[in-house]
């Protein structure tokens, strides 16, 4: 009984650290318009930043031109399809200034409308797989985990992935509208098109 109401305890704190961590939206509204399911693979940036800086891997440190030398010890260790590997490993493959893929089999393409209050916000927030959200009416602000923002107007169109969490709000008079089509795992819930993410240290918006 003791252990029964200290899983409890836990799972309640667990429970509560969540909701805490977590920057829900304020002013927003949104309707799913259309959900089907893709019968096909998509490939799509991950957004992950890609550098040169190499990487350590089994005690050796390869460095970015050393991309050949690194994929034969791959090969040595037992991998039979690099290019899939890769595919599997993004972060790796930004590290040697490669675009960082990912791929979607039979994704779920999910379209919604999204409506902005004046003064209202998303909360920061990312999505898996990937969405592009096209403004039809008013502007948004996007802010990044840096604090660095772009403005979106009627007519133009950002993209979001899981590489970092953004927040968008309405800083108009007017509504805004925006339309996002999302492309995530197939099965995702629609309440998956969307993860909570805590406020960065690095920006108060």
């Amino acid at each position: 009984m003791k252990w029964m109401i200290l899983a409890l305890v836990v799972v309640a704190a667990a429970v509560s650290a969540a909701v805490a961590l977590a920057t829900p939206g304020q002013g927003q509204t949104s309707t799913i318009l259309s959900l089907g399911s893709l019968q096909g693979d998509v490939a799509y940036n991950t957004g992950l930043a890609t550098t040169t800086t190499g990487l350590t891997w089994g005690g050796k440190q390869y460095s970015a031109d050393q991309l050949p030398e690194f994929l034969a010890r791959l090969r040595t260790a037992g991998v039979t399809n690099l290019g899939d590997w890769l595919d599997l490993h993004p972060a790796i493959s930004a590290k040697f200034g490669m675009m960082a893929v990912g791929l979607l089999h039979s994704p779920e393409v999910v379209t919604q409308q999204a409506t902005f209050a004046p003064g209202g916000y998303s909360g920061w927030h990312i999505h898996p797989g990937y969405l592009t959200g096209t403004v039809v009416s008013g502007q948004v602000v996007r802010y990044a985990a840096d604090c660095s923002s772009q403005t979106f107007a009627a007519g133009q169109t950002f993209y979001e992935t899981s590489a970092q969490p953004f927040t968008v709000k309405n800083e108009g008079s007017v509504n805004a509208v925006v339309l996002v089509t999302f492309v995530v795992p197939g099965g995702t819930p629609k309440t998956g098109l969307r993860i909570e993410a805590p406020q960065p240290t690095t920006c108060n918006k």
